[in-house]
Protein backbone atom coordinates (compact mmCIF):
# COMPACT_ATOMS: atom_id res chain seq x y z
CA UNK A 1 0.00 0.00 0.00
CA UNK A 2 2.88 2.46 0.66
CA UNK A 3 4.55 1.48 -2.27
CA UNK A 4 0.97 2.08 -4.23
CA UNK A 5 0.76 5.67 -2.36
CA UNK A 6 4.76 6.82 -3.38
CA UNK A 7 4.29 5.72 -6.77
CA UNK A 8 1.18 7.61 -7.08
CA UNK A 9 2.59 10.68 -5.53
CA UNK A 10 4.92 10.56 -7.97
CA UNK A 11 3.44 10.02 -10.68
CA UNK A 12 0.46 13.16 -9.88
CA UNK A 13 3.37 15.47 -8.47
CA UNK A 14 6.45 14.92 -10.32
CA UNK A 15 8.65 17.75 -7.64
CA UNK A 16 7.75 15.38 -4.86
CA UNK A 17 9.60 12.55 -5.91
CA UNK A 18 12.01 12.55 -3.43
CA UNK A 19 9.08 12.62 -0.66
CA UNK A 20 7.94 9.63 -2.55
CA UNK A 21 10.86 7.69 -2.33
CA UNK A 22 10.85 8.29 0.70
CA UNK A 23 6.71 6.03 1.17
CA UNK A 24 8.08 3.22 -1.39
CA UNK A 25 11.74 2.76 0.60
CA UNK A 26 9.40 2.46 3.94
CA UNK A 27 7.15 -0.14 2.42
CA UNK A 28 9.19 -2.20 0.26
CA UNK A 29 11.65 -2.18 3.45
CA UNK A 30 8.49 -3.41 5.77
CA UNK A 31 7.47 -6.12 3.50
CA UNK A 32 10.34 -8.07 3.95
CA UNK A 33 10.63 -9.00 7.36
CA UNK A 34 7.08 -8.97 7.58
CA UNK A 35 6.23 -10.84 5.04
CA UNK A 36 8.89 -13.76 5.46
CA UNK A 37 7.60 -13.90 9.41
CA UNK A 38 4.46 -14.60 8.02
CA UNK A 39 5.42 -17.52 6.15
CA UNK A 40 7.78 -18.54 8.71
CA UNK A 41 4.89 -18.55 10.99
CA UNK A 42 2.29 -20.25 8.48
CA UNK A 43 4.30 -22.75 7.12
CA UNK A 44 6.28 -23.92 10.20
CA UNK A 45 6.99 -27.56 9.03
CA UNK A 46 7.79 -25.92 5.27
CA UNK A 47 9.61 -22.94 5.53
CA UNK A 48 12.46 -23.38 3.23
CA UNK A 49 10.33 -24.52 0.25
CA UNK A 50 7.68 -21.72 1.34
CA UNK A 51 10.64 -19.22 1.51
CA UNK A 52 11.98 -20.64 -1.75
CA UNK A 53 8.48 -19.77 -3.58
CA UNK A 54 8.79 -16.24 -2.24
CA UNK A 55 12.01 -15.99 -3.59
CA UNK A 56 11.10 -17.15 -6.61
CA UNK A 57 8.69 -14.15 -7.04
CA UNK A 58 10.96 -11.91 -6.31
CA UNK A 59 13.38 -13.18 -9.13
CA UNK A 60 10.30 -12.76 -11.30
CA UNK A 61 9.56 -9.56 -10.36
CA UNK A 62 13.30 -8.21 -10.88
CA UNK A 63 12.81 -9.25 -14.64
CA UNK A 64 9.47 -8.63 -15.21
CA UNK A 65 10.56 -4.64 -13.76
CA UNK A 66 12.38 -3.29 -16.73
CA UNK A 67 9.64 -4.84 -19.00
CA UNK A 68 7.25 -2.68 -17.31
CA UNK A 69 9.26 0.35 -17.81
CA UNK A 70 10.06 -0.36 -21.15
CA UNK A 71 6.55 1.32 -21.94
CA UNK A 72 8.18 4.21 -21.05
CA UNK A 73 8.40 5.52 -24.84
CA UNK A 74 4.34 4.92 -25.03
CA UNK A 75 3.13 6.13 -22.11
CA UNK A 76 5.59 8.97 -20.49
CA UNK A 77 7.58 8.87 -17.02
CA UNK A 78 3.80 9.67 -15.10
CA UNK A 79 2.40 6.33 -17.29
CA UNK A 80 5.21 4.26 -16.25
CA UNK A 81 4.77 5.63 -12.44
CA UNK A 82 1.07 4.59 -12.81
CA UNK A 83 1.79 1.29 -14.09
CA UNK A 84 4.55 0.55 -11.01
CA UNK A 85 1.15 1.82 -9.00
CA UNK A 86 -1.27 -0.44 -10.38
CA UNK A 87 1.11 -3.44 -9.50
CA UNK A 88 1.73 -2.26 -6.17
CA UNK A 89 -2.04 -2.53 -5.50
CA UNK A 90 -2.06 -6.15 -7.37
CA UNK A 91 0.17 -7.33 -5.12
CA UNK A 92 -2.01 -6.00 -2.19
CA UNK A 93 -5.24 -7.57 -3.62
CA UNK A 94 -3.43 -10.54 -4.09
CA UNK A 95 -1.83 -11.12 -0.33
CA UNK A 96 -4.83 -10.04 0.74
CA UNK A 97 -6.89 -12.80 -1.08
CA UNK A 98 -4.22 -15.50 -0.81
CA UNK A 99 -2.30 -15.43 2.46
CA UNK A 100 -4.40 -17.80 5.26
CA UNK A 101 -4.42 -16.74 8.59
CA UNK A 102 -2.03 -18.22 10.73
CA UNK A 103 -2.56 -21.90 12.23
CA UNK A 104 -2.28 -20.93 16.45
CA UNK A 105 -1.34 -18.09 18.64
CA UNK A 106 2.24 -16.83 18.23
CA UNK A 107 4.34 -18.79 20.68
CA UNK A 108 6.06 -17.39 23.70
CA UNK A 109 9.60 -17.65 24.80
CA UNK A 110 13.13 -15.51 24.28
CA UNK A 111 12.39 -11.84 23.34
CA UNK A 112 13.95 -10.96 20.45
CA UNK A 113 16.86 -8.71 22.12
CA UNK A 114 18.07 -11.55 24.15
CA UNK A 115 18.19 -13.78 20.47
CA UNK A 116 20.12 -11.18 19.15
CA UNK A 117 22.67 -11.78 22.12
CA UNK A 118 22.84 -15.80 21.13
CA UNK A 119 25.95 -17.07 19.23
CA UNK A 120 24.12 -18.85 16.39
CA UNK A 121 22.18 -15.72 15.52
CA UNK A 122 25.28 -13.53 15.66
CA UNK A 123 27.02 -16.21 13.51
CA UNK A 124 24.00 -16.08 10.94
CA UNK A 125 23.94 -12.29 10.98
CA UNK A 126 27.16 -12.06 9.94
CA UNK A 127 26.92 -14.29 7.64
CA UNK A 128 23.59 -12.56 6.22
CA UNK A 129 25.97 -9.05 6.18
CA UNK A 130 28.95 -10.36 4.39
CA UNK A 131 26.86 -12.33 1.67
CA UNK A 132 24.69 -8.91 1.38
CA UNK A 133 28.23 -7.17 0.71
CA UNK A 134 29.28 -9.42 -1.47
CA UNK A 135 26.36 -9.36 -3.93
CA UNK A 136 26.55 -5.67 -4.09
CA UNK A 137 29.69 -6.03 -4.83
CA UNK A 138 29.48 -8.00 -7.75
CA UNK A 139 26.43 -5.57 -8.67
CA UNK A 140 28.79 -2.61 -9.05
CA UNK A 141 31.96 -4.27 -9.96
CA UNK A 142 30.72 -5.79 -12.74
CA UNK A 143 29.37 -3.26 -15.40
CA UNK A 144 32.79 -1.03 -14.75
CA UNK A 145 34.70 -4.09 -15.40
CA UNK A 146 32.77 -5.38 -18.42
CA UNK A 147 32.91 -1.98 -19.61
CA UNK A 148 36.73 -1.90 -19.84
CA UNK A 149 36.32 -5.12 -21.02
CA UNK A 150 34.86 -4.17 -24.13
CA UNK A 151 36.60 -0.67 -24.13
CA UNK A 152 39.57 -2.99 -25.33
CA UNK A 153 37.72 -4.12 -28.34
CA UNK A 154 36.98 -0.69 -29.10
CA UNK A 155 33.02 -0.65 -27.59
CA UNK A 156 31.28 2.58 -26.22
CA UNK A 157 30.32 2.83 -22.81
CA UNK A 158 26.69 3.08 -24.02
CA UNK A 159 27.44 -0.18 -26.52
CA UNK A 160 28.28 -1.99 -23.28
CA UNK A 161 25.04 -1.65 -21.46
CA UNK A 162 23.05 -3.99 -23.01
CA UNK A 163 25.85 -6.86 -22.23
CA UNK A 164 26.06 -5.68 -18.68
CA UNK A 165 21.86 -6.05 -18.55
CA UNK A 166 21.79 -8.87 -19.84
CA UNK A 167 25.02 -10.68 -17.64
CA UNK A 168 22.58 -9.23 -14.43
CA UNK A 169 19.53 -10.41 -16.30
CA UNK A 170 21.46 -14.05 -16.47
CA UNK A 171 22.35 -13.92 -12.89
CA UNK A 172 18.50 -12.74 -11.88
CA UNK A 173 17.20 -16.34 -13.95
CA UNK A 174 19.44 -18.52 -12.77
CA UNK A 175 18.64 -17.64 -9.09
CA UNK A 176 15.05 -19.14 -9.67
CA UNK A 177 16.01 -22.62 -10.76
CA UNK A 178 18.63 -21.57 -8.00
CA UNK A 179 16.10 -20.86 -5.30
CA UNK A 180 14.23 -23.64 -6.13
CA UNK A 181 16.81 -26.08 -5.46
CA UNK A 182 18.03 -24.18 -2.25
CA UNK A 183 14.00 -25.14 -0.89
CA UNK A 184 14.17 -28.92 -1.27
CA UNK A 185 17.84 -28.98 -0.13
CA UNK A 186 16.74 -27.30 3.00
CA UNK A 187 13.84 -29.64 3.30
CA UNK A 188 16.31 -32.79 2.56
CA UNK A 189 19.85 -31.53 4.45
CA UNK A 190 18.55 -28.24 6.99
CA UNK A 191 19.16 -25.13 6.11
CA UNK A 192 22.82 -24.81 7.71
CA UNK A 193 24.93 -27.06 4.82
CA UNK A 194 22.93 -25.09 2.00
CA UNK A 195 24.20 -21.72 3.66
CA UNK A 196 27.68 -23.36 3.40
CA UNK A 197 27.43 -24.19 0.21
CA UNK A 198 26.00 -21.45 -1.65
CA UNK A 199 28.56 -19.50 -0.27
CA UNK A 200 31.01 -21.61 -1.66
CA UNK A 201 28.87 -21.51 -4.83
CA UNK A 202 28.91 -17.61 -5.01
CA UNK A 203 32.67 -17.35 -4.83
CA UNK A 204 32.82 -20.11 -7.36
CA UNK A 205 31.12 -18.18 -9.72
CA UNK A 206 32.74 -15.10 -9.08
CA UNK A 207 35.83 -16.76 -9.48
CA UNK A 208 34.76 -17.70 -13.04
CA UNK A 209 33.08 -14.26 -14.02
CA UNK A 210 36.61 -12.28 -12.54
CA UNK A 211 39.30 -15.10 -15.07
CA UNK A 212 37.08 -14.24 -17.96
CA UNK A 213 36.93 -10.26 -17.42
CA UNK A 214 40.41 -10.36 -16.53
CA UNK A 215 41.20 -12.94 -19.77
CA UNK A 216 42.72 -15.23 -16.88
CA UNK A 217 40.85 -18.10 -18.74
CA UNK A 218 39.47 -18.11 -22.33
CA UNK A 219 35.92 -18.05 -23.28
CA UNK A 220 35.57 -13.92 -22.97
CA UNK A 221 31.87 -13.44 -22.15
CA UNK A 222 30.74 -16.43 -22.43
CA UNK A 223 32.72 -17.49 -19.32
CA UNK A 224 31.30 -14.61 -18.08
CA UNK A 225 27.82 -15.37 -18.50
CA UNK A 226 28.38 -19.01 -17.31
CA UNK A 227 30.08 -17.17 -14.19
CA UNK A 228 27.14 -14.90 -13.39
CA UNK A 229 24.84 -17.47 -13.65
CA UNK A 230 26.43 -20.23 -10.79
CA UNK A 231 26.67 -16.47 -8.98
CA UNK A 232 23.18 -16.07 -9.41
CA UNK A 233 21.87 -19.24 -8.46
CA UNK A 234 23.73 -19.86 -5.31
CA UNK A 235 23.67 -16.19 -4.48
CA UNK A 236 19.45 -16.10 -4.79
CA UNK A 237 19.31 -19.53 -3.17
CA UNK A 238 21.42 -18.72 0.02
CA UNK A 239 18.44 -16.02 0.62
CA UNK A 240 15.91 -18.72 1.56
CA UNK A 241 18.10 -21.16 3.54
CA UNK A 242 19.43 -18.19 5.62
CA UNK A 243 15.97 -16.69 6.42
CA UNK A 244 14.81 -20.36 7.06
CA UNK A 245 17.98 -20.79 9.65
CA UNK A 246 16.71 -17.25 11.09
CA UNK A 247 13.00 -18.61 12.00
CA UNK A 248 14.71 -21.55 13.78
CA UNK A 249 16.43 -19.84 16.19
CA UNK A 250 13.79 -17.73 17.31
CA UNK A 251 10.41 -17.97 18.24
CA UNK A 252 7.44 -16.51 16.04
CA UNK A 253 6.72 -13.62 18.85
CA UNK A 254 9.89 -12.06 18.16
CA UNK A 255 10.70 -12.93 14.83
CA UNK A 256 9.45 -9.68 12.85
CA UNK A 257 12.07 -8.25 14.68
CA UNK A 258 14.65 -10.18 14.04
CA UNK A 259 13.98 -10.01 10.31
CA UNK A 260 13.83 -6.23 10.21
CA UNK A 261 17.50 -6.27 12.00
CA UNK A 262 18.70 -8.69 9.45
CA UNK A 263 17.62 -7.13 6.26
CA UNK A 264 18.90 -4.08 7.73
CA UNK A 265 21.88 -5.40 7.76
CA UNK A 266 21.78 -7.57 4.73
CA UNK A 267 20.52 -4.23 2.74
CA UNK A 268 21.70 -1.25 4.50
CA UNK A 269 25.61 -1.85 5.33
CA UNK A 270 25.80 -3.96 1.97
CA UNK A 271 25.13 -0.40 -0.03
CA UNK A 272 28.72 0.19 1.58
CA UNK A 273 30.09 -1.80 -0.78
CA UNK A 274 30.52 1.24 -3.75
CA UNK A 275 32.95 3.04 -1.29
CA UNK A 276 34.66 0.24 -0.36
CA UNK A 277 35.34 -0.66 -3.71
CA UNK A 278 36.36 3.10 -3.92
CA UNK A 279 38.82 3.18 -1.64
CA UNK A 280 40.66 0.18 -2.80
CA UNK A 281 41.53 1.14 -6.42
CA UNK A 282 45.21 0.27 -5.57
CA UNK A 283 43.84 -3.28 -6.29
CA UNK A 284 42.09 -5.33 -9.32
CA UNK A 285 38.46 -4.45 -8.99
CA UNK A 286 37.74 -7.77 -9.89
CA UNK A 287 40.19 -9.01 -7.32
CA UNK A 288 38.43 -6.83 -4.70
CA UNK A 289 34.91 -8.85 -5.61
CA UNK A 290 36.07 -12.30 -5.09
CA UNK A 291 37.58 -11.23 -1.70
CA UNK A 292 34.46 -10.04 -0.54
CA UNK A 293 32.21 -13.33 -1.79
CA UNK A 294 35.17 -15.31 0.06
CA UNK A 295 34.84 -13.48 3.37
CA UNK A 296 31.78 -14.95 3.54
CA UNK A 297 32.12 -18.49 3.05
CA UNK A 298 34.00 -18.36 6.60
CA UNK A 299 31.23 -16.88 9.03
CA UNK A 300 28.38 -19.19 6.47
CA UNK A 301 30.52 -22.06 8.06
CA UNK A 302 30.13 -20.69 11.34
CA UNK A 303 26.41 -20.45 11.05
CA UNK A 304 26.11 -23.97 9.82
CA UNK A 305 27.88 -25.48 12.51
CA UNK A 306 26.50 -23.54 15.90
CA UNK A 307 23.24 -25.02 17.01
Amino acid sequence: ALAAIGLGLAATSPEQTGPALVVCGAGLAAYHPAGIAVLAEIYPDGTGRALARNGVGGNVGQVAGPLLAATWPWVGPQGVLWVFAVAAVATLLLGLGTIPAPAGPPARGRTALLALLTLPVVALQSASMLNGFAFRAVMVITPLEVEDFLAALGTTPEGAAPTVALLITVATVAGIPGTLAAGRAIEQHGAGPVIFVSALGVLAGVALLAAALTEALPGNLWLAAVGMAIFGAFSYGSQPALNTRLAELTDADGRAVLFGFTFALRFGLSFGAPLLVLALVQWQATQVMAVLCALAVLPSLWAWKQR
